[in-house]
């Protein structure tokens, strides 16, 4: 199981960007499986993305905003970064 790096566990950008991703995919009644699954990206991994404990590059946040129907700049102007 990946460790939260302790350069970026809980930074505040990351939270942000973990709670735009938990919003929507409340909005679309996704389940976190379900969200992991349609991202091609383990649950437990997707779990750490949104409590904010991973940092996120463009391809996997490209591959959740597919997921959730959004775009990455969506997302990002979501969590206001």
């Amino acid at each position: 199981m990946p460790r939260p790096s302790p350069r970026y566990a809980q930074a505040p950008a990351l939270v942000a960007f973990g709670s735009a991703v938990r919003e929507r995919r409340l909005a679309l009644g996704l389940s976190r499986e379900a969200l992991a699954h349609e991202a091609g990206i383990y649950r437990s991994y997707m779990s750490s993305v949104k409590r904010g404990c991973q940092s996120v590059g463009l391809v996997l946040a490209a591959q959740i905003a597919q997921a959730l129907d959004v775009t990455p700049a969506e997302l990002v102007a979501k969590a206001r970064l």
